[in-house]
């Protein structure tokens, strides 16, 4: 450094920096040691927590701290030790503190963190998008058979309500004729064929009633009446 040049601005920053550093440096062992799966004692997400947020902190202020344009005159500088270092704890303190690359534990570890984010971050979404198109084709089958069936259905609808109607106009002037038994027919003979051609207008219909009332007829007004007045015995 030049002897004639107030250096106390740039150590200043130095110091500030170091102090900064070395914080970040003591934050990482607490925390290491609390998210280790080898510690021995339970921990509880809120110490936890604070120890992760203590530990955030301090690495953004560093940032910000680099990354403040006041400190540009530290782009000029060349840091060393202003004294040999004695021991090897210093010696390794000091190769922390100089180091710009993470450790390799750290650096493996945050690897394989990503790696795994990233590898389950596809496979969840490849199964997302495989349930969501087998639902889809699942859901689409499923409407395209119930529309097939109610296709069905409307079509059953109409051609019966197609067929009443064509049986209805067949058929409109048979459905309000009575049906007599055959036997009734048979017992009556000619003369009820006769009498039966003579109450019908056009061709004989069959299973007309006859004009006489037949048997079947006679029990139902007994049952109902009593015998007729003309039968009936005069006491």
């Amino acid at each position: 450094m030049d002897p004639y040049y107030d250096h106390s601005k740039e150590i200043a920053e130095l110091e500030s920096l170091r102090t900064k550093l070395v914080q970040l440096h003591d934050s990482f062992t607490p925390f290491l040691q609390v998210t280790s799966p080898n510690y021995p004692y339970p921990v509880q997400w809120p110490e936890v927590l604070n120890k992760f947020n203590v530990l955030v902190a301090r690495y953004v202020g560093l940032n910000r701290a680099l990354a403040d344009q006041q400190l540009s005159s530290l782009r000029k500088l060349i840091l060393h030790p202003n004294e040999p270092v004695n021991s090897d704890h210093e010696q390794l303190v000091m190769s922390v503190l100089l180091r710009t690359k993470l450790t390799p534990d750290v650096e493996q570890a945050q690897d394989a963190l990503v790696m795994d984010a990233e590898t389950t971050d596809t496979l969840g979404v490849q199964r997302g998008l495989s349930e969501k198109t087998t639902t889809g084709n699942v859901q689409a089958e499923e409407l395209k058979l119930w529309k097939a069936k109610a296709e069905a259905y409307d079509a059953i609808c109409l051609s019966t309500e197609q067929s009443m109607k064509r049986y209805l106009e067949e058929y409109r002037s048979n459905l309000k004729l009575r049906i007599v038994d055959e036997n009734d027919n048979e017992d009556t003979g000619d003369g009820l064929t006769a009498s039966v051609s003579s109450t019908t207008r056009g061709p004989k219909p069959l299973g007309l009633l006859p004009a006489k009332a037949g048997p079947l007829e006679e029990l139902m007004s007994f049952t109902s009446s009593g015998p007729p007045l003309e039968r009936r015995p005069v006491g």
